[in-house]
């Protein structure tokens, strides 16, 4: 591999800035990639230069360096040190860093018990090539010349091109309806340990398994046609891909100011103008959504605080569109404080709160003796972190995942006190119609 950095910047006529992050998924479909969509810019780290992955029992860790034999090694020390050494030895801060957390990563660093999935817990990436797409140019960076070239040659006649990703895929039929006959007693128990005090609020889910392999590209343009997300991803690492539209975000610290923006409180965004009009008033004034939103909030100023010493709401309870459903939104803010990092902000964050409960650590635990297969990424978090005080993590709902043996997408619901489990149920369905209606079968006798 070249020791010298090439970066060359194309302009971009076309106005479908997913037109060429596909051409780069369709030529590359087998290497390792993550994609991250942030304020219509897209980013795409290509290929493994370092990895480091800590296995789903946070028992090992591997570690590849392009062109040399993957390493090996136990976990003898916390895995928030285990990615700040990997990042201070192997990153020389010339690309972004990319990589995913699976949920069980929040047990393990709170020392509590969980049955491992198949998922690691951590993966980061820093990839041989990085493309930058935005309304007016492309920019690529790598080390190796000869690849960064051939990428080059691909977006110009992807740009000339008038052509659009084609929009006849297979669409995959998902009912949607497939294991709804166990929610509603899970939220029952949840509604009985609630009124022992065991916690306030938790965040149950349910998968909906796939019969057929998944087109990730496609699926991601398919989907981002009708969905309004915060950030999009779609990855693929080692054995495990996935595809998203995050509603939210668990962090950002930038400039060193650390946020989180709590979505709780949903209704449908389905039918007719004045249909959806309806549903949004009533979600502004249904008591269980408002409540719900609001210990939320008072929960992220919680774990705001333990991070700076002035947490500030800077928007309360505003409605955010999120594709086929609206949500109740705020965010919460604060300076990081001087002694603290982007992986204290993180552990302390994540997961989302809306994505396990209050109290976090009592939810967690909950969870992983409620539910009956493991989250492994769903309610995670996709993470590209720019330099040692810029990071984000996009919360990992919405989404398709895929791995040697099974696909399927999940969806879960906020239950508290006042909770109907019929309308939790619901509130299932209309979030998985963010994601169900876009996923596209894979061609016959292709495999990832």
């Amino acid at each position: 591999m070249s020791s010298t950095r090439i970066s060359i910047t194309l302009t971009s006529p076309s106005s479908d800035l997913l037109k060429p992050v596909i051409s780069v998924l369709e030529r590359h479909g087998g290497s390792e990639c993550y994609v991250y969509e942030r304020k219509d810019h897209w980013h795409i780290g290509l290929g493994s230069y370092r990895s480091v992955i800590i296995n789903s029992s946070g028992s090992n860790i591997t570690i590849t360096v392009a062109g040399e034999p993957s390493q090996h090694f136990p976990v003898t020390k916390p895995l928030p040190d285990i990615a700040r050494e990997f990042l201070r030895e192997y990153w020389n801060h010339t690309s972004r860093v990319y990589g995913h957390v699976g949920f069980n990563y929040a047990a393990h660093i709170r020392g509590l018990e969980y049955i491992p999935g198949q998922w690691p817990l951590l993966a980061l990436m820093i990839p041989r090539i990085e493309v930058l797409i935005d309304s007016d140019k492309i920019t690529l960076t790598g080390n190796d010349t000869k690849e960064v070239l051939e990428l080059c040659a691909l977006l110009k006649e992807t740009c000339r091109s008038r052509n659009t990703p084609s929009t006849a895929h297979e669409i995959q039929h998902v009912d949607v309806n497939e294991t709804s006959s166990q929610y509603k007693p899970l939220v029952q128990q949840a509604l009985s340990q609630i009124q022992q005090d065991h916690y306030s609020k938790i965040i149950l889910s349910r998968p909906v398994n796939l019969q057929h392999r998944v087109d990730m590209p496609s699926t991601l343009y398919c989907g981002r046609q009708s969905n309004t997300p915060s950030r999009s991803f779609s990855l693929r690492h080692g054995d495990y891909q996935a595809t998203g539209f995050s509603p939210e975000l668990v962090m950002s610290l930038d400039k060193g100011v650390v946020t989180t923006e709590p979505l709780a409180g949903t209704r449908s965004r389905k039918g007719t103008e004045a249909e959806i009009q309806r549903l949004r008033k009533e979600l502004e004034n249904d008591s269980k959504e408002i409540v719900e939103h609001v210990i939320s909030v008072k929960e992220a100023v919680h774990e705001i605080s333990q991070l700076s010493d002035k947490p500030v709401v800077e928007d309360f309870m505003s409605v955010r569109v999120r594709g086929s459903v609206q949500h109740l939104g705020s965010r919460v803010c604060g300076r990081l404080s001087p002694d603290k990092d982007m992986w204290d902000a993180f552990n302390v964050l994540f997961p989302s709160i809306t994505a396990s409960g209050i109290p976090k650590q009592a939810a967690i635990d909950a969870i992983s003796r409620l539910e009956s297969q493991h989250r492994e990424l769903y309610s995670g978090a996709v993470l590209m972190i720019e330099d040692e005080n810029t990071m984000e993590a996009a919360l990992v709902l919405r989404s398709v995942f895929q791995d040697r043996d099974r696909q399927w997408i999940q969806a879960g619901a906020g239950v508290i006190a006042e909770s109907d489990p019929s309308r939790e149920l619901t509130e299932t369905c209309e979030k998985l119609a963010s994601i169900a209606p876009f996923v596209v079968r894979e061609a016959k006798g292709f495999k990832n």
